[in-house]
Formats: C-alpha cells, structure tokens, sequence
C-alpha cells in the first residue's frame, strides 16, 4: 500500500507540472508561430474545455471500471498529450494541449478519488498530502522548464515528462497486479437517495468558487503589486511564489490539525475566513510588507479547503462516477472569477474594485459550504435514528 501510495503521489506530482506548464511554453509557443496575444490565449482555452470533456467522459469510465483504471487513461492521455505539445508543427502542439488537457479531466479528479478509497479512515489528511504533492509539480514546473531551456531544450525536457508518465502509470499497475490487490470499493456514501443530486450541485458550486479565488487571486497578484505598489520584477515574482509556497506549507501541516485541533467543518470555515481577510489586507495594503502579509494569510487559508471538501464529499456522496463530474466542474471557476475580476475594474478604472469579486465568491462559498454542512449533519442523524429504530 505504501509502495503504491507512493507511485500516486508521484504522478500526482507530475499533473501539477502539466496543468501549470502552459504559462512557462506560451512565450515560446507564441515566438515559434509568431502569435499575437489573443490567438495564444487560445491555448488556454483548449486545456480547459478539454479537461472538463474529459472530466464528464471520465465519469462513464470510473462507473464502469472503477478510479485506478480511469487515473491510468488519463495518465497516458497526458504523456500522449504533453509529447504532441513539443511538435515543431502548430496544429500537432494544439492537439497536444488538448490531449493532454483531456487526461488531465481523466486524472485530477479520478486521483483524488482513489486515495479517498484507498485511505478511508484519514480522508482529509491523505488528500490534504496529495494535493501538497501537486503543489510541488506546480511550483517546480516552471523552474524545471526554465532550467531545462538552458540546457537539453524544452522540447526535450517535454518528452521527458511524457515518458516519466507512462513509467509511473505502467509501475503503479505492476504493483496493483503484483500484490493482487482489489480495485478499491466504490462507496455509495451516507446521504439519502433524494439528497444526493443538490448535494453534488452545492458541492459542484462550491469548489468553482473555490478554484476562481484561487486562480483570480494568483492571476491578478503580480498586475496589483506592480500597479499599486510599484514592485520590481523580483520582489513581484517572490510575491507569487510566496503565495504557492503559503499553500504548500499549509497542506503539510493540515494533517496535523485535522481532530487534534480543528474538525473538517473548522478548517474549511477557518480557511474561508482567513483567505477572505489576506484579500481584505492585501487590497488595503498601503506598503509591501502589509501586501506581503496579505498573501501570506490567503495563501494559508486556502491551502486545506479543497482537499479538504473533496474528502467531505467522498465520505457523504461516494466515489462513484459523479464524483468526477463534480470535481472536473472546477475549471469553470478558473476561466470565469479571473475573467470577472478584469472586467469589473475595467469597468470600474480601478483594479482594486476588480478584486472585490473574489471577496464575493468567498461569501458564498461560505454560505454554499454551510449548506453542505447541514445536509452532512441530517443525513448522519437521520443515519442515527434508522439504527436505533433497527436495533429496537
């Protein structure tokens, strides 16, 4: 089991370079081509209606064949993908980002789903441990590729990555046949029949809030603190990294607090507060080191709340096939909430006006997570009470 937690982390890893690698290639993409801005974007736009594809075609496969099988197709789809991307044509690069954009809807959420299943009795720990492995890929990616641009070339470096994903899913099956070990049961979860589906619209809601602030915040971070604040390349470029490395350190240490300190229901309330008042200062920031605090603290807070909501589902819903349309629905927050907080300080002249929607996503995703709450409590007390009826 360790042995093959161990091969899960690892591609987990490696998706987190993946699904962060587009920013870091699009300047030499873009170059290659010769691409004005707008048709560059529009690789962005192939990686994520790919990945959510994939995430809603990868409910069909996980029904049927169950997480470890759909977490390997999608591997394989981003090994194919990611050597496709390196191509020297322009149309064989775009077929790569959406191939591997696909396998990244099989794989992210199928991913969270398996160790959900394999680690039932410390849930939130081990994905909170799982998305800190993504997190290392995501921040090590773009010093990897820079590094590798130096020296072998990106294209190399490329298909490199490809191939460690095909090592890495042949290897993690090797060991799942070796050890003749079960596909894990997929669980139907505690909820009632007629609660399931607006349990799983709340849940949908709640992770695209989650994932827009993420991405707003991340997104808009360095236009901020170099219009505001008038930092320099490298303090703007720390300041990014600061916000990664906050929620690194924050799902490292989750772990720790889960029932020795903090219930699930604690750490997510506490996360949402936390991110709200880290935005709140950053945006009142009137010098570095206060913005620099406010990153900090909203880097902290967000850190554990989606883990930590992925576990909450996994135990009340099940890890059934709906759970990877729930979890792939995600990337809508990140294609809209950045998208809004541009328009609205356009609008407004002000980018300051702009970062107030995330400050609104994060109010309702409060009140959408209570409701998740709620519905958790009355299914388990209704659980209860169907017991004691039994058992009378």
């Amino acid at each position: 089991m360790k042995l093959r937690l161990a091969l899960i982390h690892l591609g987990f890893a490696l998706t987190g370079v993946v699904t962060t690698m587009l920013g870091p290639i699009l300047p030499l993409l873009a170059s290659q081509w010769t691409l004005n801005d707008a048709q560059a974007g529009r690789f962005f736009t192939a990686q994520f209606v790919a990945a959510v594809t994939g995430s809603l075609l990868a409910a069909k496969v996980l029904a049927r064949w169950g997480t470890s099988w759909t977490v390997s197709i999608g591997m394989f789809l981003v090994a194919a993908g990611v050597g496709a991307t390196g191509s020297s044509t322009l149309w064989t690069s775009v077929t790569g980002i959406g191939l591997y954009g696909l396998g990244l809807g099989f794989a992210l959420p199928a991913t969270n789903l398996l160790v959900a299943e394999l680690v039932p009795e410390r849930r939130v720990a081990a994905l909170n441990l799982l998305n800190f492995s993504w997190t290392v890929g995501a921040l090590a990616g773009p010093m990897l590729i820079a590094q590798a641009q130096r020296t072998i070339g990106w294209r190399t470096f490329l298909f490199l990555l490809a191939a460690s994903f095909v090592v890495t899913s042949v290897a993690g099956h090797a060991r799942l046949l070796a050890s003749n070990a079960a596909e894990p049961p997929q669980r139907q979860g505690k909820l009632h029949r007629d609660d399931r589906v607006l349990f799983a619209l709340l849940t949908s809601l709640f992770l695209i809030l989650y994932v827009g602030v993420e991405n707003a915040f991340s997104g808009w971070l360095s236009a901020f603190a170099i219009r505001f604040h008038q930092t320099s390349p490298k303090m703007t470029a720390l300041m990014q990294s600061s916000f990664w490395c906050a929620i690194l350190v924050g799902r490292l240490v989750a772990p720790l607090l889960v029932s020795r300190v903090l219930k699930p229901v604690g750490i997510v309330t506490a996360g949402i507060i936390s991110a709200a008042l880290g935005i709140t200062a950053t945006l009142l920031s009137s010098n570095v080191a206060v913005m620099f605090a406010g990153v900090l603290v909203c880097g902290l807070g967000l850190s554990a709340i989606f883990p930590t909501v992925v576990a909450i589902f996994a135990e009340s819903y099940g890890s059934g096939g709906a759970g990877s349309i729930v979890l792939g629905m995600c990337g809508v927050g990140g294609a809209t909430v950045p998208w809004l907080v541009g328009v609205v300080g356009a609008y407004a002249h002000n980018l300051r006006v702009g970062f107030i929607v995330p400050l609104l996503c994060l109010t309702a995703a409060l009140i959408t997570f209570w409701r998740i709450h709620n519905m958790t409590i009355s299914s388990a007390e209704a659980t209860t009470a169907s017991a004691a009826h039994f058992r009378s």
